[in-house]
């Protein structure tokens, strides 16, 4: 039997009063809600809200052909995705069908429980074909242009989505996400496609009418709960909000303030002091991060104010994102990622066309961090998407908090809440995980990775997390990826750090049994250090506590792993090298030797206090979502009495002493985008 969740533990008698009371509610209020859909005629009317404020001379060619391409393939029936590639479906695309199984749902009202049917299907594909993302890039290639053909194009497309999925009806209509992310779509290809024609009147009457459906839809099956809230219900709001903006009559205006506020306390609830994204996942911070952002661009169109605090917590939310990316604009991959988006940006509309489907990264955001940049000033990126919205290097919201954006990197940096530490050394970088799981412990999308650590030399990674791989299409590939032996940590006598619960029941959720120590930083006589602990084994007695040091001007990080407790425990560390990487063992007389291969040269030590057995091991990596790829990893075993201590040492060969001291402030002043010619220098 499953233990009772931490959330709903800690929930007080009145808290937990008020949730039963509110889903008895609910039923109700559903009816009710959607008892409006009958009304007719539809109560509103497309309002248009300068969202997008485009400069097209401004824009590089490099920008231009790249959004032309995308606009291009769809045209001819080819749809781009970050994790599927390119599939062709047509121009009368099957909406409700997992193209990658050959799977399909049926066409009645479903719940999204019964669409997660764990037979090789991944509900995910029709999710996200019926996003209606690629919408907008036919609105800005027609904007670019001037072709009539694009416009056409998304004009059929809108509406023979809206022909075959009537509201309520099929795998489309199962969640209110989805229909948020759906209904956003819809606005923004009609701001790019407004002012509209006479003769287009009687269409745009259509699709307002589905909008409003949308809206009503989605105030009815809205994901709120008084105990936790996600990245789900983030998007109903912001999704709400937008509909309200576009839409006038049928109380569009008491919807609009009441959204707003809404987003405005949800910011404070969902997000860290220290700006990281709660769900403990650099990958639904990106999304949570753009729905905040998406939120501020459309406070702006609308002429609505946001409150300082709401300012304040998503310029820290860009800045954990800036101390994160590497100079090219990537960030690691650490906890769940499923390349989930509100608007297609550049950096994901170049993967998609250039890349083949292995070497793509769905954590490549240069230009979510470039608006960032031009709205905070906090970190750098391409601009050229900043320039949809008006937005330059000049027009930045006033800066909030000087203390949030120092002006230059030290060699620590710690985002106490979140639980992450960066430690800067000469050319190397290592990132530090020390992450709680997320939203208050039930750990949606959190991973085994207590006190493991991402390395990059040069801006490039070398030692890496193992990323996601899928959700529910593989029960054993989903959980592969969240264990313990997947992450760069230590695992002791074969045993989880939180409890991974079998079964598709278990697929969003993980035990509790890893509380993480907030992460220590200080200095020392020769060098500095960051250390944290975790709670993982206590049912071993054992623990874990994993100190990292730079020691003098070596170019070396040196990693402590302190066994505390009593008895004789078998360990296992796990070390994932990128792909395209391998590693060799040397012979050494006190410990285990191993060399990575590559460009440059990187070399792991590892000593414990009994003999270690060292081997090189095939293992998987996936940086897009449905994707993984052949790579490598080092794996270290052994077996000791308790308490004890395994010391690993990670050293490097600087080119130069330029080189090394350039790696510090690339970041500052060269990043690079997808989009070369629209970087923002700091």
């Amino acid at each position: 039997m499953r233990p009772l969740p931490r959330f709903l533990k800690k929930g007080s008698p009145l808290l937990l009063a008020r949730e039963v009371a509110w889903r008895i509610r609910k039923r109700w209020e559903k009816r009710r809600i959607l008892a409006q859909m009958e009304e007719r005629p539809c109560p509103v009317t497309f309002r248009n809200v300068p969202y997008y404020k485009p400069d097209i001379s401004t824009f590089s060619r490099t920008s231009r052909d790249l959004l032309i391409a995308f606009a291009d393939e769809v045209c001819e029936g080819r749809f781009p995705f970050l994790g599927y590639g390119t599939v062709g479906l047509g121009r009368r695309a099957r909406w409700n069908v997992d193209f990658v199984s050959g799977l399909d749902w049926p066409q009645i009202p479903l719940e999204n429980r019964q669409c997660m049917r764990f037979d090789g299907s991944d509900v995910k594909v029709p999710y996200e074909l019926s996003r209606l993302q690629f919408l907008p890039i036919l609105g800005k290639a027609h904007v670019i242009t001037g072709e009539e053909r694009y416009r056409e194009m998304a004009k059929d497309l809108l509406s023979l989505w809206i022909q075959e999925n009537p509201v309520g009806v099929g795998v489309n209509w199962s969640l209110a996400m989805e229909a948020a992310l759906r209904g956003m779509s819809i606005c923004f290809l009609l701001n790019l496609l407004s002012p509209f024609r006479v003769e287009e009147q009687t269409w745009l009457a259509g699709v307002t009418s589905s909008l409003w459906q949308h809206l009503v839809y989605i105030e009815a099956n809205i994901e709120f709960s008084y105990l936790i809230t996600s990245n789900h219900y983030l998007s109903n709001i912001v999704g709400l909000y937008c509909l309200s903006l576009f839409l006038e009559g049928g109380k569009m205006v008491h919807k609009r303030s009441f959204y707003r506020r809404q987003i405005e306390t949800a910011i404070l609830q969902q997000v860290y002091k220290d700006g990281g994204d709660y769900e403990a996942s650099t990958g639904y911070h990106v999304l949570v991060t753009q729905m905040f952002t998406v939120a501020l661009l459309l406070m702006r169109a609308g002429n609505d104010s946001p409150t300082s605090r709401f300012l304040e917590r998503l310029q820290r939310m860009n800045h954990v994102m800036a101390g994160l990316a590497s100079p090219s604009g990537e960030l690691p991959h650490v906890g769940d990622c499923d390349d989930g988006r509100v608007e297609l940006l550049l950096d994901d509309v170049e993967q998609m066309l250039s890349l083949p489907v292995s070497e793509r990264n769905s954590l490549r955001v240069s230009n979510l961090l470039g608006l960032g940049k031009c709205l905070f000033d906090e970190g750098c990126g391409s601009v050229e998407d900043a320039k949809w919205y008006g937005l330059t290097d000049t027009n930045r919201i006033t800066h909030l908090n000087p203390q949030v954006n120092p002006g230059s990197a030290p060699a620590t940096t710690v985002f106490p809440n979140s639980g992450i530490g960066i430690l800067q050394h000469r050319s190397a970088e290592l990132l530090f995980l020390a992450l709680p799981n997320g939203i208050s412990g039930k750990g949606s999308h959190t991973h085994n990775d207590k006190l493991s650590f991402v390395l990059r030399v040069d801006g490039q990674e070398v030692l890496c997390d193992s990323g996601t791989g899928c959700y529910t299409r593989e029960i054993a590939t989903r959980n592969r990826f969240r264990s313990t032996a997947a992450h760069n940590t230590l695992m002791i006598d074969g045993t989880e750090q939180n409890r991974i619960y079998p079964g598709p029941l278990g697929l969003f959720t993980l035990g509790n049994e890893a509380a993480v120590s907030p992460i220590e930083e200080g200095r020392e006589t020769q060098g500095y250090f960051l250390r944290a602990s975790h709670t993982g084994y206590r049912s071993l007695r054992v623990t874990h506590t994993r100190t990292i040091r730079v020691v003098g001007d070596k170019s070396e990080f040196v990693i402590e792993d302190d066994l505390e407790g009593d008895g004789v425990h078998d360990f296992e560390l796990n070390l994932q090298l990128v792909p395209n990487r391998n590693a060799e063992v040397i012979a050494a007389e006190n410990g285990i030797l191993f060399r990575v291969l590559g460009d440059r040269q990187v070399q792991l030590a590892v000593a414990g206090p009994t003999a270690l057995h060292g081997s090189v091991q095939p293992s998987l990596v996936s940086t897009a979502f449905g994707v993984t790829v052949p790579a490598m990893k080092v794996r270290i075993s052994g077996r000791a009495t308790v308490p004890t201590r395994i010391t690993t040492r990670i050293s490097w060969a600087d080119v130069t002493n330029t080189a090394s001291s350039q790696s510090g402030s690339a970041k500052e002043t060269n990043i690079r985008g997808a989009v070369t010619e629209g970087v923002c220098q700091a």
